[in-house]
């Protein structure tokens, strides 16, 4: 099939996963078998770390490539780091300054675990749903891990005042917010998804024309805007659709797969 496409990028959380059924539908595992037949390039673009992809995603999706941590961290098909960007040690703990005083849990993200400093069970609640293995998870109650490794990405999860507690960082770090405004990620300007993408589309000779990318919330507006084709799923967030040049329809309902079978994808 003669599509002119030659990549196809997936966001992970609403998107290849659905929250509804707490799975990859069977549709878009069957997307996913016929990309690969197909010899078109899958790539997966998440905040999520590797170790919170989960064995299971990680073995349905079989990438190509990944961009992970919010394009802190780029792994080759195998899963092994060919790029990474860290939070300085200024950051890091300017972030845990403003969680201390204000009582907000911590997450920080490494390529093959996180690390939790505060609120255990909550912050293993924000990814949990697709059940990556218990090993993912490390506790750090003295809150000096980062000491010894700085982080790829951080993760947190506070009160309705959130958003005012980290007003003093909206200009040096991007802060996401999920559907739920007392939890976001925390990551770099200069390492988005788009950025990372863009790093292994040149040194794979694909142009960004030639990608087609799926995507549901704020994360995802630079990839959605920038390839030939951006498709917000049905239930992404508005920011999404209005960079996106389609909708498709949601998650549960197939939606990536009926997207790439009336694009000729596959």
């Amino acid at each position: 099939m003669n599509s002119g496409i030659d990549a196809v990028i997936f966001d992970v959380d609403g998107t290849l996963y659905d929250y509804r059924t707490h799975t990859v539908p069977p549709s878009a595992q069957e997307a996913l078998r016929c990309l690969r037949e197909g010899g078109i390039r899958i790539i997966i673009a998440s905040g999520r770390s590797y170790a919170l992809l989960g064995e299971s995603l990680v073995q349905i999706a079989q990438a190509d490539h990944y961009v992970l941590s919010n394009g802190h961290e780029i792994l080759d098909r195998d899963g092994r780091p060919v790029y990474q960007e860290r939070f300085t040690l200024e950051e890091t703990e300017g972030l845990l300054g403003v969680a201390r005083d204000h009582g907000v849990n911590v997450m920080l993200k490494y390529h093959g675990f996180c690390c939790v400093y505060a609120g255990w069970d909550e912050m293993r609640s924000v990814f949990q749903m697709m059940a990556p293995d218990q090993g993912s998870y490390r506790f750090c109650p003295e809150w000096d891990y980062h000491c010894q490794e700085l982080p790829l990405g951080v993760t947190l999860k506070g009160g309705p005042e959130l958003r005012r507690q980290l007003a003093d960082w909206e200009t040096a770090l991007r802060i996401e917010y999920f559907g739920d405004p007392s939890e976001c990620d925390v990551f770099h300007h200069s390492a988005n998804k788009w950025v990372g993408l863009e790093r292994i589309l040149s040194e794979a000779g694909v142009a960004p024309e030639r990608c087609v990318a799926f995507g549901d919330s704020g994360n995802d507006v630079d990839m959605l805007r920038s390839v030939g084709r951006g498709i917000a799923m049905g239930n992404a967030s508005p920011e999404a659709k209005a960079a996106a040049g389609q909708v498709c329809r949601p998650s549960w309902d197939d939606g990536i797969y009926h997207a790439l079978r009336e694009l000729a994808v596959i």
